[in-house]
């Protein structure tokens, strides 16, 4: 009887291990079929790479001795290998499995493993490298060949750097998935169990810190927007492990997969035009080439068809929107969304994309480091993002003006000023916030950086942005400019649908009702303004801002358009009407939009045509909006809108710190006298909207 007990408790052990050995060679398939699908492009380099391999295993045109900190000669190495050993155990290779090709292979691992290069950046020595290794590794579990056992070692004993429980977000999930893979390679359960705990671990909710936000922004390197860059590699990463481990006992849990479905499908894609994001989410990556173009991005819809094959419609039409044959136009929108969390808000129908990025003293300024965002000091005082056709921003960052940045109001200094602070800084001011209920709403924030005191507002309706400035003083020696759009130069630029620009500079004084129409986009001058505009080419580098590129030069013709509010205002203003994806203006159209206020008080507009009040409320007191009277004890944000016999109050606190504030709205017309109490939303949600509802006698 013993001896059968012992042997089904040996069978069983058995069994279980056969079991443990069919999941680690199932999850590294998945990686090597993920790999393999990069396996042409990479057997088109391999042959070159392989006949340029010294006797030594270098490569003579890497710079092996250099501690670079972006840029990192080094890693080439790596991607070398890679693509040596793609083109290994690739079956469609002309060199599969040839000893010749082997043999190059393990010089090269053999020269990585009895050296140690370092760069003076921590990103490569303790992430990118040791994710390279691990691809290799396994990549050569599928070779006729083996990269000999104390090779590997030797490798797998380079993997050992960076502690992903240490690390938050982005990084996080980074050092877990080289940990990932050398539990794979060494077939280690715990090892495999401790790495899978980390990479999902991010894949949660939380209040400020970095990582994904209750609003669905994603924050990094302190409270500062990285929707793309950190929050970009989120979704890499956790989307190639969630592939791998796919019908396996390690797959992701469905409540962890649709938060990180609901960030992807909500945030990050809709951003997206014509696969071009908005530059405001990059922090200091909009100082890369081609960094704004998301092609490439498709590879992470292509692992949510293998994680989640019941959505596979839904990842189809991302696929297509990163898909240059699709038109600008084809997604069908009406979303309004402000990110309080992340101080951003975007605005985004079927005709265009109007985004704006803010900054308060809740989270932090754009930042520099690592020699990249040299010259983006204002990169957060209230810049516009606007799209129609997708490109009109990309790599024009070399040559910016840098400070007359879209949106921005700032000293207009003779040249460009770096950016001094590094890895971003909490902003001064408290005020910064916005109203939505999800199709149109109104954002504001108080700048206060560099000497200029702004009060900024942008009031979203359907196709208009009413974009209003109060309270402009600045006592330094520059003088001062609102920039209305600095974006590439796209066709004609037409005054008042009739008289084409005739020279590439001017400084004009427009009078009410004057406008403006560039590449499908019309500016209109509700109130008069002195106008500067340059339509010419000018010129930069990459090096100017960012000091591991190129500094070769970099031309192109560019429109900007700005404001002069000369030097040393006091409470100046400015106010315009943004009215994208027309060829014409509307001017009657542009009637029915009444500015009430635009004040150090007060910021407020109405749309007639839509009965839709909005006010960025600064000052507690009673004010007088069209047919409203508004009477508030708090600083407050709002909007009314009338839907058959019910208006609709939506309500924020800007300052994220109140708990009620108390409203007496009257509108004789419509039969409202009404005092209400509205308790704010608390902790991980002050700032947000809060809606209520108010019963008309009609």
């Amino acid at each position: 009887m013993k001896a059968i007990l012992i042997f089904f408790v040996s069978f069983g052990l058995l069994l279980a291990k056969a079991q443990d050995k069919q999941t680690f060679d199932r999850i590294k398939k998945h990686v090597y079929d993920d790999e393999h699908s990069s396996a042409m492009s990479a057997n088109n380099r391999a042959t070159v790479w392989s006949n340029q391999l010294t006797e030594t295993g270098a490569w003579s045109d890497i710079d092996y001795a250099s501690k670079s900190i972006s840029l990192w000669p080094p890693g080439e190495h790596l991607e070398r290998l890679r693509a040596l050993i793609l083109a290994y155990v690739s079956p469609e290779s002309k060199s599969y499995q040839q000893k010749r090709l082997y043999d190059k292979i393990l010089l090269a691992a053999k020269y990585w493993a009895n050296n140690r290069f370092e760069s003076t950046n921590w990103w490569h020595n303790e992430i990118a490298s040791p994710k390279a290794i691990g691809v290799c590794l396994i990549l050569m579990k599928f070779g006729k060949e083996r990269i000999p056992a104390a090779v590997e070692a030797q490798l797998v004993k380079l993997m050992e750097r960076g502690d992903p429980y240490t690390k938050t977000g982005a990084n996080k999930s980074d050092i877990a998935m080289h940990y990932f893979y050398r539990a794979l390679i060494l077939e280690d359960e715990n090892l495999l169990a401790s790495a899978m705990e980390q990479l999902l671990f991010p894949i949660q909710l939380v209040d400020g810190k970095e990582g994904l936000q209750y609003d669905f922004s994603y924050l990094q390197h302190g409270p500062q927007l990285y929707i793309a860059g950190y929050g970009e590699e989120f979704l890499k990463g956790i989307s190639k492990v969630m592939a791998y481990v796919r019908e396996t006992s390690y797959a992701v849990d469905k409540n962890k997969l649709d938060l990180f479905e609901k960030f992807l499908l909500e945030t990050y894609l809709p951003i997206i035009r014509s696969r071009y994001i908005d530059f405001n989410v990059h922090g200091r990556g909009i100082s890369r080439p081609d960094i704004l173009r998301k092609d490439q991005e498709a590879a992470i819809l292509q692992q949510m068809q293998l994680i989640d094959p019941a959505k596979n419609d839904v990842w189809k039409k991302g696929i297509a929107k990163l898909d240059s044959l699709q038109s600008f136009d084809a997604v069908d929108q009406a979303v309004h969304k402000h990110y309080w969390k992340g101080d951003y808000t975007t605005h985004l129908r079927k005709q265009f994309h109007f985004n704006v990025r803010m900054a308060s003293h809740r989270t932090n300024k754009s930042e520099s480091g690592n020699g990249e965002n040299m010259l983006g000091k204002n990169m957060t005082d209230g810049v516009t993002n606007i799209q129609v056709f997708g490109p009109e921003y990309y790599n024009i960052m070399p040559v910016w003006e840098w400070d007359k940045i879209p949106g921005t109001t700032t000293r207009d200094y003779r040249g460009d000023q770096e950016l001094k602070e590094q890895w971003g800084k909490l902003a001064a001011n408290g005020f910064s916030g916005g109203v939505s209920n999800g199709q149109i709403g109104v954002s504001a924030m108080k700048v206060a950086y560099d000497s200029v005191f702004a009060q900024k507002a942008w009031f979203f309706f359907d196709k208009e942005i009413v974009c209003l400035g109060s309270g402009i003083t600045c006592s330094a020696r520059e003088p001062v400019v609102t920039t209305l759009n600095q974006t590439w130069l796209n066709g004609p630029v037409v005054w008042n649908g009739k008289e084409p620009l005739s020279a590439d500079s001017l400084l004009r004084n427009v009078k009410q009702g004057e406008y403006i129409v560039h590449n499908r986009v019309g500016y209109y001058f509700p109130k008069a303004m002195k106008v500067g505009l340059t339509a010419k080419e000018q010129l930069g580098s990459w090096y100017r801002i960012n000091r591991s590129r190129s500094k070769d030069p970099v031309r192109g013709k560019v429109f900007k358009l700005w404001f002069e509010h000369a030097t040393g205002p006091v409470d100046g203003t400015y106010a315009y009407i943004v009215v994208p994806g027309i060829e014409r203006m509307d001017k009657t159209a542009m009637q029915k939009l009444k500015i009430w206020h635009n004040t150090p008080a007060v910021q407020a507009v109405e749309h007639q045509a839509l009965a839709v009040s909005q006010a960025v409320i600064h000052q507690p007191g009673t004010y007088q909006i069209g047919a409203w009277s508004i009477q508030t004890d708090k600083p407050v944000i709002l909007q009314i809108t009338k839907d058959d016999d019910v208006f609709k109050l939506d309500v924020a606190d800007p300052f994220q710190k109140e708990k009620t504030v108390r409203l007496h709205l009257v509108n004789k017309k419509g039969k409202v006298n009404e005092t209400v109490e509205i308790a704010l939303p608390q902790a991980e949600y002050a700032g947000s909207t809060v809606s209520k509802t108010m019963l008309s006698s009609h």
